[in-house]
């Protein structure tokens, strides 16, 4: 048993300090130039089980970081850990860019804190001279989690072919991470509220180097710039559920806000010498050190819902807007974001996170999802648009143990091909990324009492 915890830590070590570390050493999320608008790529990371079911995804196990109420579904203390690796390509005109990379998906750690059992009499049964009973559940989980929310990389230049020809050249990393703390509360089987407050880290490293490509003796002008980002965020979110005859039914919505944010600011503007082998440096344009602003980030909104049909099918439609007519950053010179969009249509066959009682074996999970998202960005009136293509698989790995429980541990494979692009004009991408996560169960961690 010891040799499977020290695998898990082992994991969560690796996954946990790659996720930690960007805030230095930057992410490897993504290649795109789309990626060098604000704070980068807003990832909207979620459970690989949920897929696009941010509203209104729950269970015994599991969650949708995006709405706290979720939690309120929690039975069992549950550790989720992921990482992917994406392969794509950026392709404009005849030119093309190859991108493979990858990196910490998430990790989250949820557990059942408080429940209770209200019980109240609502008749009595004379024939069987006894009373009869209706029992409300009440509870409440929690939920510590770590996930990138936002992730910055792309390398480009911009030709401008006048009288005297130029070339700007453009390079940026990093991103932000979120560390999250959620609760659910549920006050009965049919309904749940949530609230969450997260802390916003990371650091992003741009630059933008001009020159002359046929007349370099003429000199160079670099600009650099670092920002370290600092941050609270809040959300709140509630889900109703009910059954009708075979159907089950669940209705979410959620918001979130940012406070408190700012970024440290260090930026060295400079013209420098070209000679053959190396650079100099001539003059010093602007020098910042430490620059400590404020900045306002675009709260979001979103609602869904979900249809199970008995326990074989489950349908989810969900919505997400993110307002980015409240976005304000020093730092972006672009001011002409649009609201973002995202549509989401999931469906999983076996859609339980947990092994019935009446069933040899419980079946494997299978999902397919659709994404749409039109995105914050627009180029000269031509909208940056995405979709995306998802399917994935649930592996259980079920253990009875002396006490007779049963707990549930998975293994999740997704797989998501991914394409965007902004108009004829502007560079199309395409990425395949592959995912992988693990699900594990509390008990999964206490010893046997037979081996």
């Amino acid at each position: 048993m010891r040799y499977k915890i020290i695998f898990v830590l082992i994991w969560c070590f690796f996954t946990s300090s790659e996720g930690f570390g960007q805030g230095s050493s930057g992410q490897n999320f993504i290649s795109s130039p789309y990626s060098n608008y604000g704070l980068g790529d807003w990832t909207q990371t979620n459970q690989y089980n949920a897929f696009g079911a941010h509203s209104t995804f729950s269970g015994l196990y599991s969650y949708s970081m995006m709405n706290p109420a979720t939690l309120g579904n929690v039975r069992f203390t549950t550790l989720d850990v992921a990482s992917n690796l994406r392969s794509g390509t950026t392709t404009s005109g005849s030119e093309k860019q190859e991108f493979l990379g990858g990196n910490f998906e998430y990790l989250s750690l949820a557990l059942p804190v408080w429940k209770y059992l209200k019980r109240k009499q609502i008749g009595f049964d004379t024939a069987r001279n006894v009373k009869r009973w209706k029992y409300t559940p009440f509870g409440a989980s929690t939920a510590i989690t770590l996930r990138p929310l936002t992730t910055k990389g792309y390398s480009y230049f911009l030709d401008n072919q006048q009288v005297l020809p130029t070339r700007t050249s453009f390079t940026g990393s990093g991103g932000v991470s979120q560390l999250m703390w959620n609760t659910g509360f549920r006050f009965s089987d049919h309904f749940m509220l949530g609230y969450g407050t997260g802390f916003l880290f990371g650091n992003t490293s741009e630059k933008a180097l001009f020159s002359i490509p046929d007349s370099l003796e003429l000199g160079l002008v670099e600009d650099s710039r670092t920002l370290v980002f600092r941050g609270m965020q809040q959300q709140v979110g509630a889900l109703i559920q009910f059954k009708i005859d075979t159907t089950y039914h669940k209705i979410g919505g959620y918001y979130e806000w940012y406070g408190d944010v700012n970024a440290i600011q260090n930026r060295l503007t400079r013209t420098m010498a070209y000679n053959v082998s190396f650079t100099s440096p001539l003059d010093t344009i602007i020098n910042e050190v430490g620059v400590n602003r404020g900045l306002t980030l675009p709260p979001a909104f979103g609602f869904g819902y979900t249809l199970r049909i008995r326990n074989d099918l489950q349908l989810s439609a969900d919505y997400r807007r993110q307002l980015w007519s409240k976005y304000d950053a020093f730092f972006d010179s672009k001011k002409d974001y649009q609201d973002r969009e995202d549509y989401n249509f999931n469906l999983i066959i076996n859609p339980l996170d947990y092994k019935l009682g009446n069933v040899k074996k419980m079946p494997m999970p299978i999902r397919l999802g659709y994404g749409l998202t039109h995105s914050h960005i627009s180029l000269n009136g031509s909208r940056l648009e995405e979709q995306r293509y998802s399917v994935g698989v649930g592996i259980p790995m079920i253990r009875r143990y002396f006490d007779n429980s049963v707990i549930t541990n998975m293994i999740h494979v997704n797989l998501q091909y991914m394409t965007r692009g902004a108009g004829l004009a502007y560079p199309k991408e395409q990425f395949i990324t592959l995912g992988i996560g693990l699900q594990l169960g509390d008990i999964w961690f206490a010893k046997r009492k037979y081996d």
